[in-house]
């Protein structure tokens, strides 16, 4: 339905170039980007900009009803919390970002979601997430000690018993662990210095639920902490802030080895240089911008600029600038110009290099004055020429609909819930 629309236009073998198909109200957009990335030539990723993280999660429910056949479903959430913030984010969304930050440089196919204030964020470099994940396989050489020395180097917390993403746990010849981007986690059973069985294990009830022959071990942060990390951002710090460290929780408390609330604000002083998510895609990946994205970044910046004007003048947790921790929105859409670009709308009076004929469904409400809603339903009918689907929020008023409607309008092809 929608492929032929553009099969002419650039998108998505021609990189730099943008595209506009609309217009797609409602759920339509989604329909169309199920049925782009599902066709069996699309042998590359598409990846969704949206305008929020509201909207990341709508696509992400609606696209499953849509797909003919499963794909990938990748969706890179923000850290949910406010710019400059003392909060850090929780261990699932820092798991689900570093696994989809391993997984995009290797992706083929699927579907990316990426809310635009994620965009903004400045990411750890691909190195780092690379460099510092751990394959471990059932029949591996294995020393318990320099293994959990280095888990508690990448970030990870010992406690007794496991229940969260980033901890581990050691009970002699057991090693409990749950890594960050995992679904479940894992207990690692010695035999002597070699890895005898890997188990999955329901964190609520430890009981084992399934054998595993390998499983991978990501960073419990998107920032290094302890040894060489430690006195890389010693250093940054002294370049970046003036003023006595020793008075700034931040630096001190990192300088010991811990990591304070709202720590990966400082995420640029642990690397030399930060990526972009946009380091990350495939270079043939291709780009659906979705939404008021445009405006949703706009919006983002100024709130980011206006908590660093607010916040940045407490010398005790002094801030870097805005364009050292997020992305400007000039340099965003600069960046997207390296990809080839579809731009999906949802105004019929938006331009668009392929229309469709799809119209939105008319705005029902009771301001209109009696029967007016029956009457706008009736021409929307009338020009549509296909099922209708209404829902309603109770049976009751499902009946009262029934009720009204069969004055104005033939019931044959509509459908009410």
């Amino acid at each position: 339905m929608f492929h032929p629309l553009i099969k002419d236009t650039p998108w998505p073998a021609t990189p730099g170039t943008r595209t506009a198909l609309g217009p797609l109200p409602g759920a339509a957009s989604t329909a169309a980007i199920a049925e782009l990335a599902a066709r069996s030539e699309m042998q590359r990723p598409v990846v969704v900009l949206v305008a929020s993280s509201t909207e990341a999660h709508t696509l992400e429910r609606e696209l499953p009803l849509f797909l003919p056949h499963p794909v990938p479903i990748l969706t890179l959430p923000d850290w949910e919390t406010l710019p400059y913030d003392h909060f850090s984010p929780h261990q699932d969304i820092v798991s689900q970002r570093l696994r989809t930050f391993y997984e995009l440089p290797k992706l083929s196919e699927g579907i990316v979601i990426l809310p635009i204030t994620t965009a903004m964020l400045r990411t750890p470099p691909q190195h780092y997430v690379e460099g510092n994940t751990l394959d471990l396989s059932v029949g591996d050489t294995f020393d318990a000690d320099s293994f959990a020395k280095s888990l508690a180097l990448n970030g990870y917390r010992a406690v007794e018993t496991v229940f969260e993403h980033g901890e581990f746990a050691v009970r002699g010849a057991l090693l409990d662990v749950f890594p960050m981007g995992s679904d479940a986690p894992y207990r690692i059973d010695l035999l002597d210095d070699e890895v005898e069985t890997l188990r999955t294990f329901d964190p609520e009830t430890q009981r084992t639920v399934d054998r595993v022959g390998q499983i991978k071990l990501m960073p419990a942060r998107e920032f290094p902490i302890g040894g060489d990390a430690t006195h890389w951002f010693q250093m940054a710090w002294f370049e970046n802030f003036d003023g006595d460290a020793d008075l700034c929780p931040a630096f001190t408390e990192i300088s010991a080895g811990r990591v304070p609330g709202g720590a990966e604000y400082y995420l640029p002083l642990f690397f030399e240089r930060c990526d972009t998510v946009f380091d990350y895609l495939p270079a043939n990946a291709a780009l659906v911008l979705l939404g008021d994205h445009h405006n949703a970044a706009q919006r983002y910046w100024s709130e980011i600029t206006g908590r660093f004007e607010e916040y940045g003048i407490d010398p005790r947790r002094p801030l870097l600038p805005p364009q050292r921790g997020f992305i400007p929105v000039e340099e965003i859409y600069s960046q997207l110009g390296d990809f080839a670009v579809l731009e999906l709308k949802s105004d019929e009076q938006s331009p668009a290099h392929a229309r469709t004929t799809l119209k939105p469904s008319p705005q029902l409400t009771e301001a209109d004055g009696p029967g007016a809603y029956q009457e706008k339903l009736a021409r929307f009918i009338e020009d549509h020429q296909g099922p209708v689907l209404l829902c309603a929020e109770s049976q009751g008023r499902r009946e009262l609909l029934l009720e009204n409607l069969a004055k104005v309008l033939c019931l044959s092809n509509i459908v009410i819930f």
